[in-house]
């Protein structure tokens, strides 16, 4: 028994990593994103207009939200699939 407790300790550690990195990416990129986006349009593309370098600020940093819902969905949608599948399987091997 303690010979399957390692593996799934294993795999959720894994997968507990991998949420972590994934939300220190996006957060990241939230904290990062927006504001360069502020300085950089502001300087080089609206010639100094503060109000279109924040609404450029403001439309990067809601990409970067979708951007994390539409992977989380995803990756949510890929752990069902496997999940039925495991049930799938574990009902053929009953028959």
């Amino acid at each position: 028994m303690s010979d399957q407790v390692t593996p799934a300790k294993a795999s959720e550690q894994a997968a507990s990593r991998a949420a972590l990195m994934k939300l220190l990416f996006f957060a990241a990129t939230l904290a990062i994103l927006p504001i360069s986006s502020y300085f950089l349009t502001e300087k080089y593309v609206w010639s100094g207009n503060s109000n279109y370098a924040a609404i450029t600020a403001i439309c990067a940093a809601n990409v970067v939200l979708i951007a994390y819902i539409v992977i989380s969905l995803m990756e949510d949608k890929q752990l069902f699939k496997e999940a039925e599948e495991k049930k799938l399987s574990e009902t053929k091997k009953e028959r």
